[in-house]
């Protein structure tokens, strides 16, 4: 059985190639999906959620264009 990879806040970033102030600020008005709480000082994203709204995201700036 496969384990879910966890990506945490730095991973998302450098993901993105956004900072974390432009995450935050994604996920407080809603552009990207909350977090998972793994712990009480831990949060972070399944990959597969990342790299689905990534295509989502992919996808609809073609739609528009």
């Amino acid at each position: 059985m496969l384990e879910k990879s966890i990506l945490r806040v730095p991973d998302v970033c450098k993901l993105l190639s956004i900072s974390q102030p432009s995450l935050f600020r994604w996920r407080r008005i809603g552009i990207f999906p909350q977090p998972v709480k793994y712990g009480p000082n831990t949060v972070g994203w399944e990959r597969q959620t990342v790299e689905d709204w990534l295509k989502a995201k992919k996808s609809a700036g073609q739609a528009a264009q």
